[in-house]
């Protein structure tokens, strides 16, 4: 019985050389014994075998600790852990980066900062016909007086719409 196949079940290929491996997914760990030393560095990309398919690993970060096997599983000696990420499936996860933003004060009464955002601002008519006749705007006052006198605009608003417009 070859335990190699049991302890270590993925077909690893590192610049051209097979070697057999076992990969944690969830710690992003690959753990490779050898007996020579395999060619790999950080940023190396590494192939393994998946059914009729390869993923494409990168190398983050590579140890290499000899008699570090104890052969436990497998008949070489040494041990390399690679942290690895994959990289076949990178262009298939959605990135949603987020960024930060130092902001030394803001004033005002309304301020978004963010990517994506919405601002709902709520006022009420009489709210917004102060403020326009308090601007003294002669065209914001036409047109709202023009608003306030439409059908629909005054039922929705109700006896108040006279009333409004008796402050224009």
């Amino acid at each position: 019985m070859d335990f190699d196949k049991l302890a270590y079940p993925e077909t690893i290929y590192i610049d051209g050389v097979e070697h057999k491996g076992k990969r944690n997914v969830s710690k992003g760990e690959l753990r490779i014994p050898y007996s020579n030393e395999p060619d790999v560095g950080i940023g190396d990309i590494i192939v393994q075998k998946s059914g009729k398919r390869e993923i494409d690993l990168k190398v983050i970060d590579v140890s290499f600790l000899e008699s570090g096997s104890l052969n436990v599983g497998t008949k070489h000696p040494h041990m390399l852990t690679l942290k690895v990420e994959n990289a076949t499936a990178q262009e298939h996860i959605s990135t949603n980066q987020s960024s930060t933003i130092n902001i030394g004060s803001v004033s005002g009464e309304q301020v978004q900062v963010g990517n994506h955002n919405s601002q709902i601002s709520n006022i009420s008519i009489q709210t917004l016909v102060d403020h326009v006749v308090k601007n003294g705007d002669d065209e914001a006052k036409s047109t709202l007086k023009t608003l306030l006198q439409n059908s629909s605009v005054a039922s929705l608003v109700g006896a108040g719409a006279s009333a409004l417009l008796g402050s224009l």
